[in-house]
């Protein structure tokens, strides 16, 4: 089930650029030629103008006219445009994330501006890659969240093991944002997380004895945006696993031991933001009440460290 649930949180946050680029944009056409035109597919345009693309793989043509000279121009396509920084930064861990814009299109642009150099021999245009600014949501906008919980600690209770403490690396969450006034915002998260020995994905095989934790939770939270800063709290649903996996040096062939429940409680969270897209922060999930394998108060929880990445939905 956890693997399963892990394969569709990828698959679906596989493409950034596919879920906030459209299939058109509007690309800057400039020129130092007076008086100029510039033919874009079927339409004149009077430059500077603002000219309406559509992305693909192939080169833009682009005629600029002046005077009574008739130039042609060829401008490339460049993969990953600037709203596709969820692929820039998963795309080493997930290439298929790039696969999919590919395919679809989406992740190919021509740069937000060009321009057309008539002292240029080669009539190449010149494209302009701006660096994009953050743009604060305003009320009625939303955000999806894709997070990678990276440190991890636990404290689980499980039934008849007394209190068992963990901490690790590795997970993965999903959410989505919506700002019912310009610095509120409500929230709803599902993530799982483990307690993987390395900070990095890889094959490892334990001789000696080994405890794992793992935590899927969902959680519903009001969050406040004060400038770089972002606090939340709510309420929370966790299914907790734990495990005993003896190992390879079992010579006493003991029986691998393993626990799991079911918890409600709260959570808590917040997150400094140091880019457009990129913050970091903190989960902390207190549950109160478990309600399998039976129903009793009963702390436990886990907390993590995220890298977090915002991306707005463009309307």
């Amino acid at each position: 089930m956890k693997k399963h649930l892990i394969a569709v949180l990828l698959l679906c946050l596989t493409s950034c650029a596919t879920i906030t680029n459209s299939k058109t944009y509007a690309l800057r056409v400039n020129t130092n030629a007076q008086n100029a035109s510039a033919k874009v597919y079927d339409s004149v345009y009077k430059l500077p103008a603002d000219v309406e693309v559509t992305r693909s793989n192939k080169p833009l043509q682009v005629t600029l006219t002046y005077d009574t000279i008739t130039r042609d121009y060829s401008v490339k396509s460049k993969t990953m445009s600037k709203s596709s920084v969820g692929n820039i930064l998963f795309g080493g861990l997930y290439p298929e994330a790039l696969l999919v814009d590919l395919l679809t299109k989406k992740g190919y642009y021509y740069g937000d501006e060009i321009f057309l150099d008539i002292s240029d021999s080669l009539a190449e245009a010149k494209r302009i890659f701006l660096t994009p600014k953050y743009v604060p949501n305003q009320k009625n906008s939303f955000n999806i969240d894709i997070a990678l919980p990276y440190v991890n600690g636990f404290l689980f209770q499980p039934e008849g093991q007394g209190v068992r403490k963990g901490i690790g690396f590795m997970g993965i969450s999903g959410g989505v944002e919506y700002f019912y006034k310009n610095n509120k915002f409500a929230k709803i998260n599902t993530g799982i997380t483990t307690n993987y020995p390395f900070p990095f994905p890889a094959a490892v095989i334990f001789d000696g004895g080994r405890e794992i934790f793992n935590s899927y939770y969902v959680t519903l939270t009001d969050n406040y945006q004060l400038n770089r800063f972002s606090l939340g709290y709510g309420l929370s649903y966790s299914s907790y696993k734990w495990k005993y996996n003896y190992g390879d040096d079992n010579y006493n062939n003991e029986k691998n031991k393993r626990e799991k429940g079911q918890s409600l409680g709260l959570s808590l969270n917040t997150y400094f933001r140091l880019g457009r897209y990129f913050q970091v922060g903190v989960l902390y999930t207190p549950t109160l009440v478990s309600i399998k394998p039976q129903t009793e108060l009963l702390y436990q929880h886990s907390i993590s460290f995220e890298l977090l990445w915002k991306i707005q939905i463009k309307k």
